[in-house]
């Protein structure tokens, strides 16, 4: 029974959400995003970097090691910038290769973003669709106000399946057979432990709709419907209808959740294109401006270099360094699109990635 002065349902409590965010300054959101960047990063380092982590932040970590292997090199001796030939080669490339990044990913961001021009009829089709999802997980999950903000409709889920497990945790002893239980128990154990970190990351207010599909991409939900489903139907005879009933919830909130998983990857991968074009836009600019610049610097008339050899130990690797951040910028976000798609390319329930399943039910597998 709710409690007076709580929110009654969660399109209440995640409206209240972003009454009590929009009231933050403006550096207590910036504090609260790199706190969670870096709660993230403890969390899997590996992850952080191909997915969760800021892709600028990652981008950035990467300019800094490259500033400093440069700055070993020059600090050695091994670059002493007496030829002005090899330096305006790399300077000629750099332009040109920047000038081919930016001009190929903003073709690619103009291609993606038109493919989102649709009919009356096709955006009708889409709408009503997507209306009649929402409307069947409410029912599914005897919820009647469904949030409209992607994060807060899969927390809603998410809360929804560890709801299931607690349950499910409490009747395992209902199994009637070793394996049943055996089973159960497996398929508690991995969800469990995946649910509580996924509520936690959602509830942050930092967290959105990237967050809100990294973390539903960090499990294999295909295994655990599976097996959900190989309890629910082979070997229904062994579970009481106190263990029967919540094991079907499950199985139907672990589907919705990967249907919702694969409907905001599309408007996921749309959005980071856009912004990546973006950002090439306004670093690669400046960088094409500083290396033309250095450049005209070097047709300066005279047989010497055209600046102080120690101004140019250090204007020469900067400009070098700057000429690489459209790249490094771009293989971050590519690298997580590749992760992305990767871990979305099967089509549900369809799955390549059961091997650990499968060997455990074959062997019970009466036929």
């Amino acid at each position: 029974m709710p409690v007076a002065g709580e929110p009654t349902t969660y399109g209440e409590e995640w409206g209240r959400r972003a009454t009590t965010m929009s009231g933050e300054s403006d550096s207590d959101r910036r504090e609260s995003r790199l706190t969670f960047e870096l709660e993230l990063l403890r969390y899997n380092p590996l992850e952080w970097l191909l997915m969760t982590g800021d892709r600028v932040v990652v981008a950035l970590l990467g300019f800094l090691l490259l500033v400093t292997v440069l700055a070993g090199l020059v600090g050695s001796g091994l670059v002493p910038f007496r030829e002005e030939t090899p330096v305006l080669f790399l300077l000629f490339a750099l332009i040109a290769a920047n000038f081919t990044l930016i001009a190929i990913v903003t073709s690619l961001s103009q291609f993606v973003l038109g493919r989102r021009l649709e009919t009356p009829g096709e955006i009708r089709q889409k709408i009503d669709d997507t209306i009649d999802y929402r409307e069947e997980v409410g029912r599914s999950i005897g919820e009647g106000v469904i949030p409209v903000r992607p994060d807060a409709f899969l927390l809603m889920l998410f809360r929804q399946a560890r709801t299931e497990l607690d349950i499910l945790s409490d009747r395992q002893l209902e199994g009637r057979t070793r394996f049943a239980r055996e089973e159960l128990d497996r398929l508690v154990s991995d969800l469990r432990e995946h649910c509580d970190y996924v509520i936690e990351v959602l509830e942050r207010p930092s967290s959105g709709v990237k967050h809100a599909l990294f973390v539903s991409l960090n499990a294999d939900y295909e295994s655990s419907v599976y097996q959900a489903w190989h309890l629910q139907w082979e070997h229904a005879d062994e579970f009481t209808q106190e263990a029967a009933e919540p094991l079907a919830r499950l199985a139907e909130t672990l589907q919705h959740i990967e249907v919702a998983s694969r409907l905001f990857k599309t408007v996921f991968i749309e959005s980071e294109v856009s912004e990546l074009s973006r950002y090439l836009l306004y670093i690669g600019l400046p960088v094409q401006l500083a290396a033309v610049s250095l450049t005209l610097v070097y047709t300066a008339p005279g047989s010497g270099p055209p600046l102080p050899v120690p101004t140019l130990r250090v204007v020469v690797p900067a400009a070098i360094a700057a000429g690489f951040a459209p790249f490094l910028l771009l293989s971050s976000y590519v690298v997580r699109l590749t992760v992305v798609a990767h871990r979305t390319a099967d089509t549900f329930p369809f799955s390549s990635r059961l091997s650990d399943t499968l060997p455990a039910v074959d062997e019970h597998d009466p036929r």
